[in-house]
């Protein structure tokens, strides 16, 4: 993506956010956000479990077979997100550091798998995520008849893609992937030195496919945590919303989540999410008979959870950066002394 292109979404982003920070208007969010006073506490609490349950998912994937202990794969996961997060236009920063910090423990290989057996299955999981979420609001929300349409037109759309992405973890990705990319005239320039490494790949596309095909339970049951994530998360609507005395159940509240996150997804592309996010909300609560000015509420105090938690991610990050210095100094000093 260029620069002219980003700094154009970035700048439409920034627009549709200030129009809604207009429409709800400065004061009425300043207030807002005082009444959700000790409401924060388990709006951020919250997040802790889904980033654990997150954690087991991903324990699950990469196996028993392994020198890693749990709480990193904690701090992995947590940071991972944090970059994420702050990885402008796409949030692709976390997957890197993901397989960097693997690679001297497992291999580069079993580390890329992994890495990326965990994002095909946190896909996954958000797709059967609404699909579940549709399921429960066509069964118990009063929504309109055009609401109703549209979300059995998206539930259908989404149950090809769970069998497109399920045909992936039975034959790999990677391979497939660079075969589909050599066809390209101007990204197969990019592509075709990795062509070259054969064994490489099919080793990669080996461990996709041998957590379906060989530990199916295991790939179940993380996708299992990954669903469960979701829905814990989608508490954090709940809560927002009960702080400011709107009182909505608790199948409304995945239903928030579910719609906003799915929209936020579609418009993956704009910058830090502005605009996306809060017009997302705005659009969901209207469906359900919620101001949908409060989008921008809901919104700001999603992006501080967000904010805590990435300074979270960061320490933890630069607490490991000191970790490795601490056990190469250790490495050197072993050396000399066995060299004298």
């Amino acid at each position: 993506m260029n620069k002219k292109f980003r700094l154009i979404l970035l700048l439409v982003g920034i627009g549709i956010f200030t129009y809604l920070v207009i429409d709800f208007g400065v004061e009425n969010i300043i207030v807002n956000l005082h009444k959700t006073g000790w409401y924060f506490i388990p709006v951020i609490t919250i997040w802790a479990f889904v980033y654990l349950f997150n954690s087991f998912a991903w324990k699950l994937i990469i196996g028993n077979n392994n020198n890693i202990p749990f709480h990193k794969i904690i701090s992995i996961t947590i940071s991972g997100f944090a970059l994420n997060y702050i990885t402008p236009s796409i949030a692709v920063g976390g997957e890197p550091y993901r397989i960097a910090e693997l690679k001297n423990l497992i291999g580069t290989s079993r580390a890329v798998s992994v890495t990326l057996l965990y994002t095909m299955i946190h896909i996954l999981s958000s797709f059967l995520f609404w699909m579940i979420i549709i399921l429960l609001a066509l069964a118990s929300l009063a929504l309109s008849p055009i609401t109703k349409i549209i979300l059995i037109s998206v539930l259908l759309l989404f149950s090809i893609v769970v069998y497109l992405i399920i045909m992936r973890h039975k034959k790999g990705i990677v391979n497939s992937l660079l075969n589909v990319t050599l066809k390209i005239p101007f990204v197969k320039k990019l592509t075709a030195p990795l062509s070259s490494k054969v064994t490489s790949i099919q080793k990669v596309d080996y461990y996709i496919t041998e957590l379906y095909l060989n530990r199916r339970r295991k790939f179940y049951q993380a996708l299992s945590w990954e669903i469960l994530a979701r829905i814990i998360g989608s508490l954090e609507n709940l809560f927002i919303l009960k702080a400011i005395g709107i009182d909505i159940t608790f199948p409304e509240a995945l239903y928030i989540s579910a719609v906003s996150t799915f929209i936020i997804n579609l418009f993956f592309f704009m910058p830090m999410e502005l605009g996306s996010r809060e017009g997302g909300l705005a659009l969901v609560l209207g469906t359900i008979k919620i101001s949908s000015a409060l989008g921008i509420y809901v919104g700001l105090v999603n992006r501080i959870r967000e904010l805590f938690w990435i300074l979270i991610g960061l320490i933890l990050i630069a607490l490991s950066g000191k970790k490795l210095n601490k056990e190469l100094l250790k490495e050197i000093e072993y050396e000399k002394s066995n060299s004298v």
